[in-house]
């Protein structure tokens, strides 16, 4: 009996698809969106209840539309999720008397995730009503908590510290549910404003072989915001095409006839192509760990065009600064990129330092604004002299 539901469903969604792509209705949209939320995260563990606290979402939407205003999304989201613990107030004799002082922690936790969603969108109107249901495939990277002591500490310092794993890998799976409005700015630019729920139902232990085993619903984490998106719609553009045309010499009938005279092969003068901005995230790379970047074209003639880029990454007490120039060679979507960039940064020292860092990566621009790149870098450290070998991924959009 599941297997036939399944079956008609997935009939169901491939006769929308086929209908679309025969009427050339099919309408694709990507952009980008940014979430400030509430979020609170609960281990069934723990002896006490944790409140609820600042979180953020951000990342890249693509969006396939079907017939009747039924849509599939997917992208690339970063979400940060924090809690605040209860205040505890602890006295200990320490030194020959009694001592007191206070310790205010508070939990955070931050993932990569790829959502996959299904909605509806009203097709008409100043004010289109817009709702969808889904889940996503979450990569924890970062699971720490900070401790703020205050008052008579007897074993240190007063002050804040780290506790846990600034880098920590985990997985699981969150429900997704958005609900709101999508205000058409032009012809082809929107603003979305939905209002956005996502649970983290599943978890999976660490250091386990066995999938099943490992999974556990002891971990409760949830954000509840306002996703604030652009979304820009694309064209149905036929797949890019390099042909060759064949000029015929014109013959002149009135004093001679050669049907035997050769021709003459040429190819077609195919113009650069390519977007004059770029919006994007980057793991590793030139941020380090991750960073947003926008790049723009400010010279291009023949094959070569030149691009100058800035960006902005953080962990959790980190920070770096990437910016730079590159050159693109190429004239399709498939581009060889070399560059030059300097990153201001506190990681890899603990301290600010300056990072030279010259790459070649290799790129690929879709025509429907895709942007995707991959890169081998290395990191000359200003502060010791290292020289630190890296690679990157970015993906984003083009515009």
């Amino acid at each position: 009996m599941v297997k036939k539901i399944l079956c008609l469903c997935f009939l169901v969604l491939s006769s929308l698809f086929v209908r679309s792509q025969k009427a050339d209705t099919l309408i694709r949209s990507t952009g980008f969106f940014i979430s400030p939320a509430c979020s609170n995260l609960n281990n069934a563990d723990d002896s006490v209840t944790t409140s609820p606290r600042f979180g953020l979402s951000a990342g890249y939407r693509f969006v396939n539309k079907f017939k009747y205003g039924f849509f599939i999304e997917s992208g690339l989201n970063y979400t940060w999720i924090g809690a605040k613990y209860p205040k505890t107030t602890q006295t200990v004799l320490a030194f020959g008397r009694n001592r007191t002082f206070s310790i205010d922690k508070v939990a955070n936790q931050m993932f990569l995730s790829i959502p996959f969603l299904a909605g509806y969108k009203t097709q008409s109107g100043k004010v289109r009503f817009q709702a969808s249901l889904g889940f996503s495939f979450d990569l924890m990277f970062s699971n720490y908590a900070m401790e703020k002591i205050s008052g008579d500490y007897p074993y240190g310092i007063d002050g804040k510290s780290k506790i846990g794993d600034v880098f920590t890998i985990g997985g699981g799976f969150s429900g997704i549910v958005k609900a709101g409005i999508s205000i058409p700015a032009t012809k082809r630019l929107s603003i979305d404003i939905l209002p956005s729920l996502r649970y983290h139902f599943i978890s999976f232990n660490q250091g386990s072989s066995d999938l099943i085993q490992s999974a556990t619903t002891d971990f409760q984490k949830w954000s509840a915001g306002i996703d604030i998106g652009l979304m820009w719609t694309l064209d149905n553009n036929k797949p890019e095409t390099f042909e060759e045309k064949r000029v015929v010499k014109p013959q002149d009938y009135t004093f001679q006839y050669n049907p035997d005279e050769p021709q003459i092969a040429t190819k077609k003068n195919v113009k650069p192509w390519g977007y004059k901005n770029y919006l994007y995230l980057e793991i590793a790379g030139t941020g380090l760990v991750y960073s947003i970047n926008y790049e723009r074209n400010v010279f291009e003639k023949g094959i070569v065009s030149l691009n100058a880029r800035a960006g902005y990454g953080f962990t959790a007490r980190s920070y770096a600064f990437p910016m730079g120039m590159n050159v693109l060679l190429g004239r399709g979507t498939k581009k060889f990129e070399a560059g030059v960039y300097a990153t201001f940064e506190n990681y890899l020292l603990n301290e600010f330092n300056i990072n030279i860092t010259p790459a070649m990566a290799f790129r690929w621009i879709s025509r429907e604004h895709f942007f995707l790149r991959l890169s081998v870098m290395s990191h000359i450290v200003i502060g010791t002299g290292e020289i630190v070998p890296g690679v990157g991924l970015s993906m984003g959009g083009g515009f």
